[in-house]
């Protein structure tokens, strides 16, 4: 299920079509490899593996979607796992931003999802709003003070503004669990 979802929401990213004879091929080939390294990663002793999400994000920023990079991505992975002061560099990277880009790439996925289940049609700036603003509520769900103490650092600010400070605080710092009754049913 996973695999046709992935396989829908890439060709859609990458601008192809959705129906008929070449996309069923596709998603014909697409469960058969994954059914094939799920037995050979078996074989040799490793977790099943599956087609990832993730690819749909990536699509969707970087508006790749040729195999040839893919395959050179796939060299280069190979080099850095061999060549450990060439990785390490990628180490270095400090873990706030592979945090903020991993979240904004999830948020992608979602908002690839949404244009699947929805059958919308965005542009790449409405996409980029969308996962900008799922990136901000994954980000509150996963670590509730999260923006608790945004406006610490600010000195003396008069009545009016700590007023906005905390409004805006408060805003951003508790997550919509809970839902008034009058929404509840429309939701």
């Amino acid at each position: 299920m996973e695999a046709i979802g992935d396989i829908t929401a890439s060709a859609e990213v990458s601008r192809q079509p959705v129906t008929g004879d070449v996309f069923d091929s596709r998603i014909q080939g697409g469960i058969l490899s994954d059914g094939i390294s799920g037995f050979m990663s078996a074989l040799f002793t490793v977790t099943p593996l599956s087609v990832f999400a993730q690819n749909n994000g990536v699509i969707a920023i970087t508006r790749c979607a040729n195999r040839g990079a893919g395959r050179w991505c796939c060299f280069f992975l190979i080099l850095f796992g061999i060549l450990g002061k060439i990785a390490g560099v990628f180490l270095a990277i400090p873990n706030s931003v592979l945090g903020g880009v991993t979240t904004f790439l999830f948020a992608n996925v979602a908002a690839s999802g949404v244009r699947v289940l929805a059958h919308l049609r965005f542009l790449r700036r409405e996409r980029f709003i969308l996962a900008a603003a799922l990136a901000f509520g994954f980000g509150n769900l996963l670590q509730p003070s999260l923006f608790q103490h945004l406006f610490d650092g600010v000195a003396n600010p008069n009545k009016g503004l700590e007023g906005l400070f905390n409004s805006i605080t408060i805003v951003l710092s508790t997550p919509c669990k809970y839902f008034p009754p009058r929404f509840a049913g429309r939701l």
